[in-house]
């Protein structure tokens, strides 16, 4: 008799034939086999009414978004943190987190305005930046994980983040370069003393600069692996940060990058 084919499968040391005969056959091992890839994944998924907790450590890349003047670029940080995890059906689960992370941004450019002194007159400014805002949050993710039966171990996840502001600080050293707009081209001394142009030298060290809350959306995948989960988010928030006299609209953004390690109830 003719077979349309054949392969093997080794199961605890020994090696079994499988043969197929027609078309049909063939089509309905594959289905099988199928079936049994689907469930061997869907044994990572989150089991129904259990709990499991994350510990996790990894970097930031941050900055801001929103900004009115182009002078911010992005800067590295620390974050960790542990997440737990209730899993509502073997292919979803809720997590709630509590995480450090070190965000902010690099400040570097150049920054043109106009002011007017105690004498009524006209400055043109043009003041240089180079310094960072450092900002440190606790933050509150509370995100639904959507794992893929067909790709074992990757999950989908989204939600809502609530930023609480533990410290911010904001250094920088810069210059500023004023003309007076009223004696442009004339280098002399007036008779108050003063000159028609002037370079100042400055040192920023200030805190208290970014609202105490910040909320914003993380979207991002992971990757678990016999326990180990690799993470990887993209956090844009929803709120002005500035809280100065004259804020600016910018908003919170980074990516993060972490692994953890799942502990399972």
């Amino acid at each position: 008799m003719q077979y349309l084919g054949y392969f093997c499968i080794k199961y605890k040391n020994k090696v079994y034939l499988c043969i197929f005969k027609t078309c049909e056959e063939m089509k309905k091992l594959f289905i099988l086999m199928a079936i049994v890839c689907w469930t061997t994944g869907s044994m990572a998924q989150p089991q129904t009414g259990k709990l499991s907790i994350k510990p996790m450590v990894g970097m930031n890349f941050s900055g801001f978004s929103n900004a009115t003047i182009d002078m911010y670029s992005m800067k590295v940080g620390f974050t960790g943190g542990a997440e737990l995890e209730y899993g509502i059906n073997p292919h979803i689960g809720l997590s709630f987190g509590l995480i450090y992370s070190q965000q902010g941004a690099k400040m570097e450019g150049t920054v043109d305005g106009m002011a007017i002194d105690e004498y009524g007159e006209r400055w043109l400014t043009s003041t240089k930046l180079d310094g960072k805002l450092n900002c440190n949050y606790l933050n509150l993710p509370l995100m639904a994980n959507f794992y893929i039966p067909a790709l074992k171990g990757l999950a989908i996840k989204t939600g809502f983040q609530v930023g609480i502001l533990a410290s911010d600080k904001m250094t920088s050293d810069g210059m500023i370069v004023m003309q007076n707009m009223d004696y442009i081209g004339n280098y002399y001394q007036l008779d108050d003393g003063r000159r028609p142009n002037q370079v100042v030298g400055y040192n920023v060290d200030i805190s208290d600069v970014c609202n105490s809350i910040d909320f914003g959306i993380p979207v991002g995948l992971s990757y678990e692996y016999k326990n180990i989960v690799l993470d990887a988010r993209y956090y844009f928030g929803l709120t002005k940060i500035d809280k100065t006299d004259e804020p600016d609209t910018v908003r919170n953004q980074y990516v993060s990058i972490t692994l953890g390690y799942k502990f399972h109830f």
